[in-house]
Parts: C-alpha cells; structure tokens; sequence
C-alpha cells in the first residue's frame, strides 16, 4: 500500500476494500455459521468485534507494505469430528465474500467508465488521456479482493484454506504436530509474510497472488462483458 501513495485513486481503492473485506469475511461467515446451526461466531462478537480484533500486527503490516493481507480466524463450534463439513462450509463463505465483492467492484467499473464508450458499431472506449479517479478506485478494489480471495484459500494457517486443511485432514500425530509448528510457533504466520513481502521489496521476485489475481478480475470481467 506504501508504494501507491502517488496514485491517490488506487491507494483509496486498496484502503476501502481491504476495510470492507474485513468486516465482510467476517459477517460472512458468522452468518454462514448461523445457518449451520452454530451461534457460537455470532456470541462471540464476530460481527461487532472492532478491527483490531479482527487483524494480527502481521496482517496488518502486511496490509500496510504488500496492500494485502489475512483475517484473524473466528471460533466456531468444531470440537465435533462430525460437524466439521458444517464448520467447511462457514469458513469457505469468507473466501466467497471476497469473490462476490470483486465481482460487484467490477461491475462499479464498468459503470463509472460507461460513459466513456462510444458505440460506433464497435465498442470503443474513448479515454481521453486519462482515467477517472472512480474507475482507478473500483479497478483496484477489484484486484484487492481478489487478491484477499487468493490469499485466503492458500492452505496454511491461519488463513481460512489453511483453517479448512487441517479441519478435513486426518487425525494423525504428524498433522497435529504440522498444525502445531504452523499455529503456536507462527510458521504460518511467517510463510504468509513471505509470500505477500518479498515480490513487492524485490522486484522480479514471483508472485503467486500477482499471477493469479489478474486472470481471476479478467475472467469476472468477462462474464459482464469487459
């Protein structure tokens, strides 16, 4: 996020995505959770808890550098074996938050650059030299969540693909002793920072989110015709 602070549009847009991601996954899956017949997210203030609850000091630093970042993971009812595909569920519709607020930023896109297309048998969009500031903002809105939607399903905690992982995964020693090291010695936490920080301080360094976030926008674009 620091790299954009000359690009006001864009900054603004990564800013109040990654605000409305947030409170969003959240809400999401404390519903999710709801209709699964598990109040406990709900009990726990999942919806009404205030953001630094919501982020570890490493997401949020994350947030801060790379414009992107992870969910703090919210308690469920899982002391069940069997309810675990219940629990599945309610954490998948963090993800799919994501998915459907990158979708909705893309159709605020197509709205704010309507204007600007020109119907002369062809669709041409006529810029003018420069983009307005609302399609700079809703276009990166859109690449943020969808780069939170990537993130989300890597599987490793604590992200909500990691959370799923070893929910499903076998009970066996070494998957416990996995789990451990990810979880209590903050491996995870330290592959995720990994992973979002060192293609943004190295250039040329790959990206996984970098590669994978733009066919996703292009592929939601093209269901409405960008």
């Amino acid at each position: 996020m620091l790299f954009y602070l000359d690009k006001p549009a864009e900054l603004v847009g990564i800013i109040v995505a990654l605000l409305i991601g947030v409170f969003a996954h959240d809400a999401a899956q404390a519903l999710a959770a709801r209709l699964a017949r598990d109040p406990t997210p709900m009990r726990g203030g999942a919806i009404t808890r205030s953001i630094r609850h919501r982020l570890s000091p490493f997401s949020a630093v994350a947030m801060l550098i790379a414009g992107d970042g992870w969910v703090e993971p919210i308690r469920m009812n899982d002391v069940w074996r069997r309810r675990r595909f219940h629990v599945t569920a309610a954490i998948l519709a963090g993800p799919l938050a994501y998915l459907v607020l990158t979708f909705l930023s893309l159709l605020a896109f197509k709205a704010s650059v309507e204007s600007l297309i020109v119907d002369d048998g062809s669709r041409v969009i006529e810029l003018g030299g420069s983009i307005p500031f609302a399609a700079e903002m809703t276009g990166s809105m859109a690449f943020t969540f969808a780069s939170m939607f990537i993130l989300s399903l890597i599987p490793v905690p604590p992200t909500d693909g990691g959370r799923v992982l070893f929910l499903l995964g076998p009970q066996t020693q070494g998957w416990k002793n996995a789990h451990y090291n990810l979880i209590e010695k903050n491996y995870g936490v330290l592959i995720l920072l990994l992973v979002l920080l060192l293609p943004v301080l190295f250039a040329g360094f790959p990206s996984v989110i970098g590669q994978l976030a733009p066919p996703l926008v292009r592929g939601l674009g093209s269901i409405i015709g960008l």
